[in-house]
């Protein structure tokens, strides 16, 4: 007879992967948590105070992530009572685009479907005066998304972890996994220091999975994030959520380029991040995280071309890593024949918004082989169908031409 250590393993207890032990933990499944770091971390992409949660779709009505957004507030307020966090804000998310920008345009649809008529779809002037710290462009167009707002991304991780602990989850930080073996009756999983035993294995590192599958059509993608310093007539404005909510956008005429950020929770300062399509990285496993005055080009710029009374030396920064796939939608599923292997990465700038729903998905995976969910959009199975090579999908989607939100 078989003896296990536990009755799954996951691997990596970021945004995802955290919230999968802890649902698992939540419903009596024996479980191991193992990260290579700790939990939480400043080289995860998780990591940089907060994180953007903005359940308004970015794809047409009728698209199956409409389900799942649908479910992600009253899924991050549940967990904050269960946990008893204090981590979710709601304030509200600005949504900023331009005219002639046909995915903004589905937004905009999206907020009238939802919101009934069009008191959240902003004109240029109407953001100016609205939102007067946003320098807002002639052709600039706005979307106020009621329900969202922002979660304390470092915190809910803890959160996740520590709760799944109590739950009788076991934890193993600093152990990093090298592989797995799949047996016909368990899943051999191979760290520095140990061989762990399973009936299942979940697979959560983020852009590590480059590392333990690199096959898989997910690269690493530094991000850069600086928090910066109204001056003295406008920190009364910017220590304001009404006037600073959470944001997020494209940055008008540079296709696939976006900005986002959310006022500090140490007041008054302001987090910028944005995404220049400046590549990605060399290797994932780099050890240098420091921050040279290139990385902040980007950022620094907005701070300058964006924002109102903002100074443009940031007063902090932060690199780290994060995981996109080449069609910007996340493997979520069971992966290979053996039904013994669950998927849940490669979110692409969206992870910590959906991390809730995200563990009920895993853990329904996991606990019953289905969910009530429609994930078939995020089969880590669709790149190895015919004619669906990593070539042609790279030759498609240009590389990373398109906005997302690093959420």
């Amino acid at each position: 007879m078989v003896k296990y250590d536990a009755q799954v393993a996951v691997i990596g207890l970021g945004a995802n992967g955290g919230q999968a032990l802890y649902q698992l933990a939540k419903r009596g499944i024996s479980a191991i948590g193992l990260e290579q770091y700790w939990a939480p971390n400043e080289r995860s992409g998780h990591a940089g105070e907060h994180r953007v949660l903005h359940p308004l779709p970015f794809s047409p009505e009728g698209s199956p992530d409409h389900e799942i957004l649908n479910d992600i507030m009253p899924a991050w307020k549940q967990f904050q009572n269960e946990t008893n966090s204090n981590i979710v804000l709601e304030h509200g998310v600005l949504l900023f685009g331009h005219e002639g920008d046909e995915e903004f345009e589905v937004i905009a649809q999206n907020a009238r479907n939802r919101d009934g008529h069009d008191r959240n779809v902003l004109s240029a002037e109407t953001l100016r005066k609205q939102y007067p710290l946003f320098r807002t462009p002639d052709d600039g167009l706005g979307v106020f998304d009621e329900q969202g707002g922002a979660v304390r991304s470092e915190m809910a991780v803890y959160a996740a972890v520590h709760g799944a602990q109590k739950l009788g989850a076991e934890v193993r930080t600093d152990t990093k996994v090298h592989g797995w073996a799949i047996e016909k009756d368990r899943v051999r999983v191979f760290t520095r220091d140990r061989e762990f035993v399973v009936e299942k294995l979940v697979v959560s590192p983020g852009a590590y999975v480059a590392e333990l599958l690199p096959h898989l059509p997910i690269r690493a993608r530094r991000l850069v994030m600086g928090w910066f310093t109204p001056e003295p007539d406008y920190v009364e404005a910017y220590s304001d959520p009404k006037q600073l909510p959470a944001f997020h956008g494209s940055i008008p005429h540079r296709r696939g380029e976006m900005i986002y950020g959310a006022g500090s929770l140490d007041k008054p300062y302001v987090k910028i991040g944005a995404d220049f399509n400046w590549g990605l990285a060399d290797e994932i496993n780099q050890t240098d995280f420091h921050v040279v005055p290139e990385d902040l080009d980007g950022i620094r710029m907005m701070a300058r071309e964006r924002f109102v009374g903002l100074d443009d030396a940031p007063l902090r920064s932060i690199k780290l890593m994060d995981g996109w796939t080449v069609d910007f939608e996340a493997l979520v599923g069971n992966y290979g024949p053996s039904g013994r292997v669950v998927l849940a990465t490669g979110f692409s700038g969206y992870g910590f918004t959906v991390a809730p729903v995200m563990g009920q998905i895993v853990a329904d995976l996991v606990e019953k082989d289905e969910t009530s969910y429609n994930i078939e959009h995020l089969s880590p199975n669709r790149f190895t169908e015919p004619n669906n090579s990593l070539a042609e999908w790279w030759g498609v989607t240009g590389g990373w031409n398109r906005s997302w939100s690093k959420l």
